[in-house]
This record gives C-alpha cells, structure tokens and sequence, in this order.
C-alpha cells in the first residue's frame, strides 16, 4: 500500500512538474520572441527620428553660419563640435558634412568606416514621417533580428542618411549621419539576455509555487490517505484530529475521518447508555474491549505545521532582500562625499559589513525569542525592522542613511530567516533533518540567484532608489503569507518539559560553544575554510563584482545578470556536489581542494580587464563553492563528535555565526586593499592568501590523521 501510493505521488509530482515547466516556458519563450522582434521593428524608426533631430540642429547651425557670411568651407570649429556630437550619441557612427561634388569638408567621428560613397546615402525623412513598420511584418521582422543577433561584430554594416543644405533654393552641401548597426545589436542583445533572465527567473518561482501546491493538494493528501487507509484496513478507527486536507484527494481523506467520528459518536452513545442503565458487567467489558480492538475512543493528534507552509514566506522575503545585491556597493557610492575619516572604498564597503555584522549579533537572540514566542510571531515582528530598513534606503541622501538602512534591515533579516529555520527544524525528524535543512538553503539559493538578477535589471530601468519601495511591499507580501500559512503552535517551547529543562541546562550543553573551541578540528574548519569561503563570497561576489564591472562600463543589468551565475550554478551542481561527497566520504579533503580552487581563480583577473574574465571568475568561483558548500557543515559535524557533549545545534550555530564574521571581513579587506592597489592587485593578494591557506589546512589535517594513525597502531 505504501509503495503504491507513494510511487502514484510521485508520478503525479513528476507529470504536474513536467506539464507545469513546458508550459511555462513555452508561453515565455513565445512572449520574449515577440517583445524582441516588436522591440526591433519599432527602435529602427526611433533611432531615424532622433538621426534627423541631430541632423537638422547641424544644418540650422551651418545655415546660421553661412547667413552671416562665414564661408561655407571654412566655418572654424565644426570638426570638433561634430566630434563632440558623434561621441555623444553612441548609436551614431560619424557625422559629416559634405560639399555639392560629395566631398567630405567636416567630420566627427569613425568615417573611416565608411562602406558605401556618400552620394549612396538616403534621404531624412522628416520626423511626423517616420513610424514603425506594420506588425503583419511580424515574422520577417523576428527572422532579421535573430540574423542580427547572431551575427558578428566584426561584420557590422552602417546606413547613411543625409540632408541637404541650401540657400536660395541652391544646395551648397550635405549633412551626413551613419548609423551603427552595432549599436542595434548591442541593445537587442541586452534586451534579450533580459528576457532570458527573467525567463529562468520565472520558472524557478513557478517551480516553487507548483512545489508547494502539489504538497498542499495531492503529495499531502496522498499521504494522509495512504495512513487512513491503512489503519482502517487494520480496524483502526481512530479520529484525526485537526484534519482539514485540501483538494479532491483531501475531500476524500476528511470524509473518511469524519466517518470515523460517526462510528465513535454512535459508539459512545451505545456505550454511555449500557453505563447509566446498570448493564450487566460482562456487557460493559465486551464493549471496552470492542472499543480497544477498534480504537473507537481514541484520538489522534499530530502537528498542523509542515515543512512546506515556510517555503513560500521565506522565498517571497529573502527575494525582496536580494533585489539590492547587484547595486549595493554603486548606490553607496552615488552619495559619498569625501570626508577626512573614511575613505571612498571603505565607505562603499561598509553596508555589506554592517549587514552581515549585526545579522551575527542579532542572529543567537532571535533563535532564543522564536523558541519562546513563536516562529510565526517572530516573522511578523520581524517585517517591523525590515520594511523600516527598506524605506530608510528608498528615502536615504547620504551614505550614512544607506548604512544606517541597511544594518535595521539586518536586524528584521536575521529575525525571520532563524524563524523559518526554526520553523522547519521543529517539525523535522531525526531522520529527515539534512532533508529538510536543504529546503531552507535551496529557498535561499533560488532567490539569491532570481532577486540578483532581477534587481539589476529593475535598478538598470527605473534607478536604485525605487527598487527599494518595492522590497517593502514584497515583504509585506511575504508577511501576508506568513500570517496565513504558518502555524502558531510550531516552533514555541516556552513551556518545555522537565526532561528538556534539565537537558536544556546541563553543564555540558550550557558550556557547549567553549567546549568547541578546545576542538582543534572544528577550529581549523572553521577558521581555515568556513570564513575564507565567506570572505571571497561577500568580498569578490557582492562588493568587488559590481564595482569593477561599473569601471568596466558594464551595465546594472549586466551586473546583475553575472552575479546570478553564481546561485545558478549553486543550484544545479550543488546536488551532485553533496553527492559526491556522501559517496567519497573525504569531506575535508574536498573543503581543502575548493579552498585552493577559489583562491585560485581570483588570480584570473590579475591581467587584462573585460567584463568576459569576470563572467569566467564569477562561473568558476560558483563551482568551486558548490564544492564546498555540502561537505563543509558535514566536515564540521564530523570534526565536533570529537566534543561528544555538544549537540548539532550548537555546532551549527557557532560555524554560521563564525561565518558571518568572514562575511563582515571581505568587504573590509577588499575595499583596505583598493585603497593601496589596483583591482586585479587586490584580488591576486586575497587569492594568493586563500591558497596558502588552503595548503595549510590540507597539511594540518593530513598531518592530524598520521598521527591518529601511528596512535592506533
């Protein structure tokens, strides 16, 4: 029965899953085709129109010059004003001015690269003129721009356009503009890997919703059934207490337990007239014993909470917090102002280091508030600090603001993740706890990697600031689920019991962090591994990532799209990494080898600066930390049974705390190092140090395990 319905939910998962994820993409593929081809066929006639703008304000300015009596060919300072106007408006090529034979008198700009002669060139319409071509061209117009898109740089073509200048109905010149195609293919490009983003961003949401849905209305209910059924079969007729399924297969399952609550209401009925009409003593005890072989007096009561009623809340919320990540660093430095006791790189570095600096402090008393009151209470107390974090961004005109922004915001952060986590941590077994401790990394990874990218293409269309006020109202959002999801009851032990007291208070747990730090292996995990890896993540990804790139004139769009690469990758090799590890059993031999990896690839961009080394660096780096990822909290469990009295709890604690401080420090010794260096200077110094510590940590250990080896023998 159980392997019936288990692999019947399971088919039903798959196929939801499979149906859910075709069709999503198909209609998102279907809808970035026809944005882009309309986005082709419509920037054309914009770029003529603004092409003929240009054009005429050089021809009133010629013709002003030749009324006066300037001659035509030697009007002083058009070559460098043309210039100025050609570098100012990169979608024009060159601008020209030509004589009646169709020689070229001034210029600004590349003419050089000049296919076609100037007499080839066509006619300026005039603006009213201009429009867009018609959408039945719709499907050659999707055909020319995926021939645009996929060709290359180098073979670039230009259209030259002119008008004439006259005086006296007499033409004594042209003004020429070429228009660079390059420009059209750079913006269609962008446009694109927008859509592409938001394309995987949409499927990782509907994967979600569709995850929590399937649990809700089948996967659940399927389980519950499967157990009714099951105690039914055996003559179980217990009542389930609190059963309120969803769906079909949920109507099911309640109207099967309310059957079972009719049996027991008739039984007791029976029951309790045989007790006040003085039955015989043999009838009374046929029907107790009638009522234990079939469970009729009993009731059942199990958690209402699951899993999957934080999934939603905490994706919603860790989201809106992500949407910042790509700009941070650039919108500090937007409102610096110098100043004689901080320097600009420090300053820029400071919110990321306060973030992560008051999520540390905050972080041990909100897991105490949540046991006492609640992890749903807690999450809504928790929107307090952080929608008031988000507003003083959104509202912000100094440096200071953002900082000062950015650490309340911590503060509502720390609160609600340690609240979900606790959430989840409470209605896990012993035997399903690594299960369901990476649903809550997962959540965090899949909205790092969609709130990074979206955020830098929102910021990169409508600015930073606003980004902010939509942060709030999906906190709200999440609030709002939170309130209807999550259940009160789960995760408050405000009145726990005697046994858990006296476990609670005993010596050896209440000494459990010291007890830690005489740990020689977890203190060489911890210091050696977990805060390096922390301090390339927070350093390199969200501080070094989007201030080079700027420097680089990438985009914000651009910047968030790499930053994403990095969750994205994360995400999909993270499981076979945690495979990997499980089946090897080298945990910190892996954790070393990631360490080197990581050090190893900031040396990349000690050398000649593109935006394409960083997207290597950015790809990279993703891989080495999925290869840490799983076998570093298993290398610290492993290394802290050596310390029998402490439980895992504490052990977790401790490594993610000790990791925030890495967090705290990257930003911090990036921005120190930029103050004396240049970019791919710093990040060779920082990745040298990674690697020598990886080394010495791969010697420490391997050097521990020899002499535990000559010990034994």
């Amino acid at each position: 029965m159980s392997n019936t319905t288990q692999g019947l939910a399971t088919f039903v998962n798959r196929r939801l899953f499979v149906i859910t994820l075709i069709s999503t993409f198909i209609a998102s593929l279907l809808s970035a085709v026809y944005a882009l081809t309309e986005f082709n066929m419509a920037l054309k006639p914009q770029l003529l129109q603004k092409a003929n703008l240009i054009a005429e304000e050089v021809q009133d300015d010629v013709r002003l010059a030749v009324s006066v009596g300037i001659p035509f060919e030697r009007i002083n300072g058009l070559d460098s004003y043309l210039e100025d106007l050609s570098n100012k408006y990169s979608e024009l090529t060159y601008i020209a001015v030509s004589n009646p034979q169709g020689d070229v008198i001034y210029q600004g700009g590349d003419i050089g690269q000049l296919v076609l002669p100037l007499s080839s060139h066509k006619t300026l319409l005039q603006t009213d003129s201009i429009s867009a071509p018609p959408l039945e061209s719709l499907f050659s117009g999707s055909i020319d721009f995926f021939r645009m898109l996929l060709s290359s740089g180098e073979s670039q073509s230009m259209e030259g356009y002119y008008l004439p200048l006259q005086q006296n109905e007499v033409r004594y010149g042209s003004v020429h503009i070429g228009l660079n195609d390059g420009y059209i293919r750079s913006q269609l490009t962008n446009v694109f890997f927008d859509l592409a983003i938001v394309l995987i961003a949409v499927l990782l949401v509907a994967f979600e919703l569709i995850m929590v849905l399937v649990m809700f209305y089948v996967s659940g209910p399927l389980q519950h059934s499967e157990k009714l059924l099951t105690r039914q079969a055996e003559g179980d007729f217990s009542v389930q207490q609190n059963q309120q399924q969803k769906g079909i297969v949920g109507f099911f399952v309640n109207r099967m337990n309310q059957d079972s609550q009719t049996i027991q209401n008739n039984f007791q009925q029976v029951y309790d007239r045989a007790i006040e009409q003085k039955d015989e003593p043999s009838t009374v005890d046929k029907l107790r014993q009638l009522a234990k072989r079939f469970s009729l007096q009993k009731v059942l009561t199990e958690s209402r909470g699951s899993i999957i009623d934080a999934r939603i809340p905490l994706f919603v919320f860790s989201f809106a917090e992500e949407l910042q990540k790509s700009f941070m660093p650039l919108f500090v430095a937007e409102y610096y102002q110098p100043n004689s006791w901080i320097s600009r790189d420090i300053m820029i570095g400071l919110p990321i280091s306060i973030f992560m600096g008051v999520i540390a402090l905050v972080t041990p008393f909100a897991g105490r508030w949540a046991d006492r009151y609640g992890c749903k209470r807690i999450f809504m107390i928790g929107l307090i600090p952080a929608i008031c974090g988000y507003l003083i961004c959104a509202f912000a005109n100094s440096a200071e603001a953002i900082i000062t922004g950015r650490g309340v915001t911590a503060i509502g952060y720390a609160v609600i993740t340690i609240s979900c986590q606790g959430y989840m941590a409470a209605l896990l077994t012993k035997e399903n706890r690594a299960k369901g401790m990476a649903v809550f990394v997962g959540v965090l990874m899949t909205a790092s990697m969609c709130g990074t990218a979206l955020g830098g293409i929102i910021a990169d269309r409508i600015g930073y600031q606003p980004v902010f006020f939509l942060a709030a109202m999906l906190a709200l959002v999440a609030g709002a689920l939170a309130w209807v999801m999550l259940c009160s009851e789960v995760g408050c032990t405000e009145k726990p019991s005697a046994t858990t007291t006296n476990k609670a208070t005993s010596p050896a747990q209440a000494s459990g962090p010291k007890a830690l730090i005489r740990n020689y292996r977890f203190v060489g995990i911890v210091l050696f591994c977990a805060i390096p890896a922390k301090i390339i993540l927070t350093g390199f990804l969200y501080y070094f990532v989007p201030v080079y790139l700027i420097t680089l004139d990438a985009s914000q769009a651009e910047i968030g799209r790499i930053m994403m690469i990095y969750a994205l990758i994360i995400i999909f090799l993270g499981p076979t990494a945690s495979h990997i590890a499980d089946r090897s059993k080298h945990m910190i031999d892996l954790v070393v080898f990631g360490t080197v990896l990581s050090g190893a690839v900031l040396l990349l961009l000690n050398g000649e600066a593109n935006i394409l080394t960083v997207f290597i660096t950015v790809v990279l780096m993703g891989m080495a930390h999925a290869i840490i990822k799983a076998p570093l909290i298993a290398a610290a469990l492993e290394a802290a049974e050596y310390t029998p009295d402490v439980g895992r709890t504490t052990v977790l604690g401790v490594l993610r705390t000790c990791e925030r401080i890495g967090s705290v420090i990257g930003p911090l010794l990036v921005a120190g190092l930029l103050v004396f260096y240049d970019y791919g200077a710093a990040m060779a110094i920082i990745g040298v140090g990674i690697i020598g510590i990886g080394c010495f940590t791969g010697y420490y250990f391997r050097r521990m395990r020899r002499k535990e080896a000559q010990a034994c023998a």
